[in-house]
Protein backbone atom coordinates (compact mmCIF):
# COMPACT_ATOMS: atom_id res chain seq x y z
CA UNK A 1 0.00 0.00 0.00
CA UNK A 2 1.12 3.57 -0.59
CA UNK A 3 0.54 7.27 0.05
CA UNK A 4 -0.56 9.64 -2.71
CA UNK A 5 -0.89 13.43 -2.70
CA UNK A 6 -3.45 15.38 -4.74
CA UNK A 7 -2.90 19.09 -5.28
CA UNK A 8 -3.65 22.04 -7.51
CA UNK A 9 -1.94 25.24 -8.64
CA UNK A 10 -5.05 27.22 -7.66
CA UNK A 11 -8.10 28.14 -9.68
CA UNK A 12 -10.47 25.69 -7.92
CA UNK A 13 -10.14 22.50 -9.97
CA UNK A 14 -11.87 20.54 -7.18
CA UNK A 15 -9.05 18.79 -5.33
CA UNK A 16 -11.12 17.81 -2.29
CA UNK A 17 -14.07 16.60 -4.35
CA UNK A 18 -11.75 14.58 -6.58
CA UNK A 19 -9.87 13.16 -3.60
CA UNK A 20 -13.13 12.17 -1.91
CA UNK A 21 -14.40 10.54 -5.10
CA UNK A 22 -11.06 8.79 -5.53
CA UNK A 23 -11.19 7.20 -2.07
CA UNK A 24 -14.84 6.24 -2.63
CA UNK A 25 -13.97 4.49 -5.91
CA UNK A 26 -10.68 3.02 -4.65
CA UNK A 27 -10.18 -0.71 -5.10
CA UNK A 28 -9.54 -1.62 -1.49
CA UNK A 29 -9.36 0.22 1.79
CA UNK A 30 -8.58 3.94 1.43
CA UNK A 31 -8.15 6.86 3.81
CA UNK A 32 -8.59 10.47 2.73
CA UNK A 33 -6.39 12.73 4.88
CA UNK A 34 -7.49 16.37 4.60
CA UNK A 35 -4.15 18.15 4.91
CA UNK A 36 -4.99 21.38 3.10
CA UNK A 37 -3.49 24.13 5.29
CA UNK A 38 -6.48 26.31 4.43
CA UNK A 39 -8.87 23.92 6.16
CA UNK A 40 -11.02 20.86 5.58
CA UNK A 41 -14.36 20.76 3.77
CA UNK A 42 -15.77 17.25 4.11
CA UNK A 43 -17.42 17.58 7.53
CA UNK A 44 -19.46 20.59 6.44
CA UNK A 45 -19.74 19.55 2.79
CA UNK A 46 -20.27 15.85 2.07
CA UNK A 47 -21.35 15.11 5.66
CA UNK A 48 -23.48 18.29 5.71
CA UNK A 49 -22.59 19.01 9.33
CA UNK A 50 -24.01 15.69 10.56
CA UNK A 51 -20.74 14.95 12.37
CA UNK A 52 -19.80 18.51 13.20
CA UNK A 53 -19.43 17.49 16.85
CA UNK A 54 -16.88 14.81 15.98
CA UNK A 55 -13.94 15.47 18.25
CA UNK A 56 -10.64 15.13 16.51
CA UNK A 57 -8.97 15.48 13.17
CA UNK A 58 -5.69 16.63 11.71
CA UNK A 59 -4.85 19.16 14.42
CA UNK A 60 -5.74 16.85 17.30
CA UNK A 61 -3.75 14.01 15.70
CA UNK A 62 -0.68 16.23 15.35
CA UNK A 63 -0.88 17.39 18.98
CA UNK A 64 -1.42 13.86 20.31
CA UNK A 65 1.27 12.26 18.13
CA UNK A 66 3.82 14.76 19.40
CA UNK A 67 3.47 13.11 22.83
CA UNK A 68 2.58 9.55 21.79
CA UNK A 69 4.59 8.06 18.89
CA UNK A 70 2.37 4.96 18.63
CA UNK A 71 1.15 4.87 14.97
CA UNK A 72 -2.15 3.37 16.14
CA UNK A 73 -3.05 6.80 17.50
CA UNK A 74 -4.26 7.71 14.00
CA UNK A 75 -7.39 5.60 14.34
CA UNK A 76 -8.70 7.67 17.24
CA UNK A 77 -9.29 10.56 14.84
CA UNK A 78 -10.54 8.76 11.72
CA UNK A 79 -14.19 8.66 10.60
CA UNK A 80 -15.68 5.76 8.63
CA UNK A 81 -17.69 7.22 5.74
CA UNK A 82 -19.19 3.79 5.01
CA UNK A 83 -20.54 2.77 8.36
CA UNK A 84 -20.48 -0.98 7.74
CA UNK A 85 -17.38 -1.93 5.73
CA UNK A 86 -15.00 0.74 7.10
CA UNK A 87 -13.17 0.79 3.77
CA UNK A 88 -13.84 4.49 3.03
CA UNK A 89 -12.20 6.55 5.73
CA UNK A 90 -11.61 10.21 6.54
CA UNK A 91 -9.14 12.14 8.66
CA UNK A 92 -10.91 15.52 8.90
CA UNK A 93 -8.87 18.62 8.22
CA UNK A 94 -8.57 21.90 10.08
CA UNK A 95 -11.90 23.42 11.04
CA UNK A 96 -10.42 26.90 11.28
CA UNK A 97 -7.44 27.97 9.12
CA UNK A 98 -6.32 30.18 12.01
CA UNK A 99 -5.27 26.94 13.73
CA UNK A 100 -2.61 26.43 11.07
CA UNK A 101 0.00 28.05 13.28
CA UNK A 102 -0.35 25.10 15.65
CA UNK A 103 0.87 22.78 12.89
CA UNK A 104 4.19 24.59 12.56
CA UNK A 105 6.84 21.89 12.69
CA UNK A 106 4.23 19.10 12.85
CA UNK A 107 4.14 17.99 9.20
CA UNK A 108 6.97 15.49 9.69
CA UNK A 109 5.06 13.93 12.56
CA UNK A 110 1.84 13.79 10.53
CA UNK A 111 3.72 12.24 7.60
CA UNK A 112 5.21 9.61 9.88
CA UNK A 113 1.84 8.59 11.31
CA UNK A 114 0.24 8.39 7.85
CA UNK A 115 3.17 6.44 6.42
CA UNK A 116 2.88 3.94 9.27
CA UNK A 117 -0.77 3.35 8.32
CA UNK A 118 0.20 2.10 4.87
CA UNK A 119 0.36 -1.45 6.13
CA UNK A 120 -3.42 -1.50 6.41
CA UNK A 121 -4.72 1.23 4.11
CA UNK A 122 -3.85 3.33 1.07
CA UNK A 123 -3.67 7.01 1.99
CA UNK A 124 -4.84 9.83 -0.30
CA UNK A 125 -3.58 13.18 0.96
CA UNK A 126 -5.42 16.35 -0.05
CA UNK A 127 -2.86 19.16 0.24
CA UNK A 128 -4.95 21.73 -1.63
CA UNK A 129 -3.20 24.56 -3.47
CA UNK A 130 0.58 24.34 -3.58
CA UNK A 131 3.02 27.20 -4.01
CA UNK A 132 1.86 29.11 -0.95
CA UNK A 133 4.02 29.82 2.10
CA UNK A 134 2.11 27.13 4.01
CA UNK A 135 2.54 24.27 1.51
CA UNK A 136 3.38 21.12 3.56
CA UNK A 137 6.54 20.24 1.65
CA UNK A 138 7.77 17.53 4.04
CA UNK A 139 4.40 15.76 3.85
CA UNK A 140 4.44 15.85 0.04
CA UNK A 141 8.02 14.56 0.05
CA UNK A 142 6.89 11.58 2.13
CA UNK A 143 4.34 10.52 -0.50
CA UNK A 144 5.03 7.82 -3.08
CA UNK A 145 3.37 9.78 -5.87
CA UNK A 146 1.86 13.19 -6.37
CA UNK A 147 -0.86 14.19 -8.81
CA UNK A 148 -1.42 17.77 -9.93
CA UNK A 149 -5.00 18.57 -10.97
CA UNK A 150 -5.00 21.06 -13.82
CA UNK A 151 -7.55 22.49 -16.22
CA UNK A 152 -6.52 22.48 -19.91
CA UNK A 153 -6.44 26.27 -20.13
CA UNK A 154 -3.56 28.71 -20.57
CA UNK A 155 -4.25 30.36 -17.21
CA UNK A 156 -4.24 27.12 -15.26
CA UNK A 157 -1.28 25.54 -17.04
CA UNK A 158 0.69 28.76 -16.56
CA UNK A 159 -0.07 28.61 -12.83
CA UNK A 160 0.95 24.96 -12.63
CA UNK A 161 4.33 25.24 -14.34
CA UNK A 162 6.28 27.33 -11.77
CA UNK A 163 4.66 25.46 -8.89
CA UNK A 164 5.71 22.09 -10.28
CA UNK A 165 9.20 23.42 -10.95
CA UNK A 166 9.53 24.72 -7.38
CA UNK A 167 8.06 21.54 -5.94
CA UNK A 168 10.56 19.42 -7.84
CA UNK A 169 13.43 21.48 -6.45
CA UNK A 170 12.08 21.18 -2.91
CA UNK A 171 11.26 17.47 -2.75
CA UNK A 172 14.01 16.16 -5.02
CA UNK A 173 13.74 13.31 -7.49
CA UNK A 174 12.40 10.64 -5.14
CA UNK A 175 8.73 11.55 -5.61
CA UNK A 176 7.04 10.50 -8.85
CA UNK A 177 4.47 12.83 -10.37
CA UNK A 178 1.64 12.88 -12.87
CA UNK A 179 -1.18 15.11 -14.06
CA UNK A 180 -4.95 14.79 -13.93
CA UNK A 181 -6.79 17.00 -16.42
CA UNK A 182 -10.08 18.39 -15.10
CA UNK A 183 -12.88 19.59 -17.37
CA UNK A 184 -12.55 20.92 -20.89
CA UNK A 185 -10.42 23.57 -22.52
CA UNK A 186 -8.65 24.54 -25.73
CA UNK A 187 -5.56 22.38 -25.16
CA UNK A 188 -5.04 18.65 -25.70
CA UNK A 189 -3.60 16.28 -23.12
CA UNK A 190 -0.40 16.14 -25.17
CA UNK A 191 -0.07 19.93 -25.16
CA UNK A 192 -0.72 20.10 -21.41
CA UNK A 193 1.88 17.41 -20.75
CA UNK A 194 4.47 19.10 -22.96
CA UNK A 195 3.96 22.43 -21.23
CA UNK A 196 4.36 20.78 -17.81
CA UNK A 197 7.75 19.10 -18.13
CA UNK A 198 6.35 16.12 -20.08
CA UNK A 199 4.63 14.77 -16.99
CA UNK A 200 2.14 12.07 -18.01
CA UNK A 201 -1.60 12.72 -17.99
CA UNK A 202 -2.92 9.91 -15.84
CA UNK A 203 -6.65 10.55 -16.28
CA UNK A 204 -9.34 13.02 -17.25
CA UNK A 205 -12.11 14.13 -14.88
CA UNK A 206 -15.12 15.33 -16.90
CA UNK A 207 -17.49 18.11 -15.88
CA UNK A 208 -20.15 16.32 -13.79
CA UNK A 209 -21.69 18.97 -11.50
CA UNK A 210 -24.56 16.84 -10.14
CA UNK A 211 -22.27 14.06 -8.94
CA UNK A 212 -19.72 16.57 -7.67
CA UNK A 213 -22.42 18.26 -5.58
CA UNK A 214 -23.07 14.99 -3.76
CA UNK A 215 -19.48 15.02 -2.51
CA UNK A 216 -18.92 18.75 -2.14
CA UNK A 217 -22.26 19.76 -0.57
CA UNK A 218 -23.91 16.57 0.64
CA UNK A 219 -26.64 16.52 -2.02
CA UNK A 220 -28.64 13.32 -2.09
CA UNK A 221 -27.04 10.66 -4.29
CA UNK A 222 -29.06 8.83 -6.91
CA UNK A 223 -28.85 5.05 -7.20
CA UNK A 224 -26.70 5.52 -10.30
CA UNK A 225 -24.12 7.63 -8.44
CA UNK A 226 -21.56 4.82 -8.40
CA UNK A 227 -21.81 4.66 -12.19
CA UNK A 228 -21.55 8.42 -12.76
CA UNK A 229 -18.90 9.97 -14.99
CA UNK A 230 -17.14 11.39 -11.93
CA UNK A 231 -16.84 8.05 -10.16
CA UNK A 232 -15.90 6.15 -13.32
CA UNK A 233 -13.12 8.63 -14.10
CA UNK A 234 -11.74 8.68 -10.56
CA UNK A 235 -11.81 4.89 -10.48
CA UNK A 236 -9.66 4.97 -13.61
CA UNK A 237 -7.37 7.55 -12.00
CA UNK A 238 -6.89 5.32 -8.99
CA UNK A 239 -6.08 2.32 -11.13
CA UNK A 240 -3.46 4.26 -13.11
CA UNK A 241 -1.97 5.84 -9.99
CA UNK A 242 -1.34 2.40 -8.54
CA UNK A 243 -0.04 0.76 -11.69
CA UNK A 244 1.52 3.33 -14.03
CA UNK A 245 5.18 4.23 -13.98
CA UNK A 246 5.34 7.99 -13.69
CA UNK A 247 8.35 10.25 -13.86
CA UNK A 248 10.13 12.03 -11.05
CA UNK A 249 9.55 15.71 -10.41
Amino acid sequence: MAMYALMSPGGSPGVTTTALALTYAWEGRALLAECDPQGGDVLRGFLAGSMENHEGGLLELALAAAHDPDPAILWRYVIALDQTARNWLLLPGLRDPRHLVQLDGAWDTIAGVLKAAQGTVDVVVDVGQVGRYDTPISLIAACDRVVMLVRPTLRHVSQARPRLDALGRQVGSDVAAGLCVVGSGPYTFKEVSKALFDLPVLAWIPHDPKSAAVLSDGNRAKKSFHRSALIRSTRQLGSVMRAKDVVAL
